[in-house]
């Protein structure tokens, strides 16, 4: 079936494209081949390997809480034209200020469509989007109730908005946090961190440079069939005419080639006492090389892949509503990492959203790539609720935009206005969780849940009249290579065993600085918002 492309964005105020990169938020590049332009490695890569060391075999619940990392590559909104952003020091969503109406016009809404009118606010997530919004309509033709169904997934799930300045349309702004989550406990069985690219985050976006692991550099995945390459050796061996890894068998054979080649190792370092190794500590190595083999006894390359995996592909099938062989591309790729995911193969990952550079003077554009982050988030979380655990979404993009100042509205989407220009004044990012174990509860007013700690908003900061993010609404705000902290001590809160709010602060607390180091901000209390999704 030939898979479905969407056309290249392409704009006078930006350069000609050049990069990868460039080509990857225009969307005249697919993940697909970006991942080709960067080659492809033949061995098992040292995140595997890691991934057996710090898991014991047949630890199945390695991990808590599956990390997606949405990653929306050129400056996407966010904030006012999906997630509804108040405009006041309470930071409740609704709070809009006064003589505003222009603006909304900046954050993609018509003078008639603001939210303080009827039916302009959605609160079927529990965090309020705009009743238009891109997102929201993904996520309802993913999750609204299909046919036969009882349970609504739409009541386990809530959010939080997180109000801060990006630069501009740049790769450069720190704020993937797959490695960060990772570190805080979203751990692999085989892989710690899985991406749709071969950068370092995985991603379009960087991760800060201090947090990076190396050792746990994510592994690329793109079609069904390279998930398999988690456990490769190369084609030349693993292909039909070596060790023939797919078909039946092939398990044993990758283990039992996989143990001479260690034991091999550590005879010839006893024979060459390389380094003046002792035999002690030779006889260690051995062991732990020997160990790492595990790993093939839970796992072998056909397992891994869905289109042979039986259980794995229909689970698949099921979350998307569709056979395999119709899933487009970048369903392909997404589909295959929230597998690795919800199986907790892999503990975080990041899945790119190309073409977010969406200000080429009409909504449709930006409504599309909207529509198809929305439903992302709502196929991992159908994939979740099959497979009865958590997700935790961090949605960020680099930078963002600004619609029309005068607000003119796109004649073929007149409940939206033109976008214009990047503006990372009027960034944002945006925290969903899924608890298929816990419906949501409001508690008071609308703006509180038993998602949250009591009394907390699911807003973090908030926007000015005529200039989109107050630069001090929090410690945060203007600190765009500190805003993972924020994303983090909330990721942190749902994997605290506790229903407790004040507890599962003070064990965020310390288990932040455990991990992480006396880098808490002063109002790390007060950024922290979610409760527990493992209690």
């Amino acid at each position: 079936m030939k898979k479905k492309n969407n056309p290249p964005l392409l704009y006078k105020d930006h350069k000609a494209p050049v990069s990868r990169r460039d080509f990857l938020a225009t969307g005249i590049m697919s993940m697909s081949a970006f991942a080709l332009t960067s080659g492809m490695g033949s061995l098992i890569s040292s995140s595997n390997v890691m991934g057996a060391l710090m898991c014991p075999a047949g630890n199945l619940l390695c991990g808590n809480v599956p990390f997606l990392c949405l990653d929306g590559a050129g400056g996407m909104n966010i904030a006012g034209g999906n997630a509804i952003v108040g405009f006041a020091k309470n930071q409740y969503q609704e709070e809009f200020g006064f003589n505003n109406v222009s603006d909304f016009r900046r954050l993609g809404i018509p003078d008639e469509y603001h939210p303080s009118k009827s039916g302009m606010i959605d609160t079927s997530f529990g965090i309020k989007f705009h009743s238009t919004s891109g997102i929201l309509q993904g996520l309802n033709q993913v999750l609204s109730p299909r046919l036969g169904e009882s349970k609504d997934l739409r009541e386990y799930v809530d959010g939080l908005l997180l109000c801060g300045i990006t630069n501009d349309d740049t790769q450069e702004n720190p704020i993937n946090t797959s490695y960060m989550a990772q570190k805080a406990g979203a751990l692999g069985n085989l892989v710690q961190l899985v991406g749709t690219t071969s950068a370092v985050s995985g991603g379009n976006s960087i991760a800060p440079s201090d947090q990076v692991n190396l050792i746990i550099k994510p592994s690329r995945i793109e079609s069904f069939n390279s998930s398999e390459s988690l456990l490769s050796i190369g084609q030349t061996i693993m292909g039909s005419g070596g060790l023939n890894a797919t078909s039946s068998g092939g398990r044993t054979r990758m283990k039992s080639f996989m143990e001479l080649i260690a034991r091999s190792g550590s005879d010839l370092m006893k024979e060459l006492k390389i380094n003046k190794t002792s035999a002690a500590e030779v006889d260690k190595y051995a062991q732990r090389q020997l160990k790492t083999l595990d790993v093939f006894n839970n796992f072998s390359p056909a397992d891994l892949n869905p289109k042979l995996n039986t259980d794995h592909g229909n689970a698949l099938a099921s979350a998307f509503g569709k056979a395999l062989n119709a899933f487009t591309s970048e369903e392909e790729t997404a589909g295959n990492i929230f597998n690795l995911l919800t199986t907790r193969i892999a503990g975080a990952a990041t899945v790119t959203v190309g073409g977010c550079d969406y200000h080429d003077g009409t909504a449709t554009t930006g409504q599309s790539r909207d529509q198809l982050i929305g439903r992302h988030m709502g196929h991992i979380i159908r994939l979740a609720q099959l497979r009865n655990t958590p997700v935790f979404i961090h949605l960020f993009t680099d930078g963002g935009v600004t619609g029309d100042a005068a607000g003119q509205v796109d004649p073929a989407m007149p409940t939206r206005v033109v976008w214009r220009s990047d503006d990372g004044v009027r960034s944002a990012a945006l925290m969903i969780v899924f608890n298929p174990n816990k419906k949501r509860v409001m508690v008071g007013n609308n703006e509180h849940s038993n998602f949250l700690l009591s009394g907390k908003t699911r807003q973090i900061g908030y926007y000015k009249i005529a200039g989109g993010n107050v630069v001090d609404a929090h410690s945060l705000s203007n600190n765009v290579s500190k805003l993972w902290i924020a994303v983090i001590l909330n990721y942190m809160a749902t994997l605290v065993n506790s229903t407790d709010d004040q507890e599962i602060i003070n064990q965020v607390g310390v288990n932040f600085k455990a991990k992480f180091g006396a880098i808490l901000p002063p109002d790390w209390k007060e950024l922290i918002r979610l409760k527990s999704l493992v209690a």
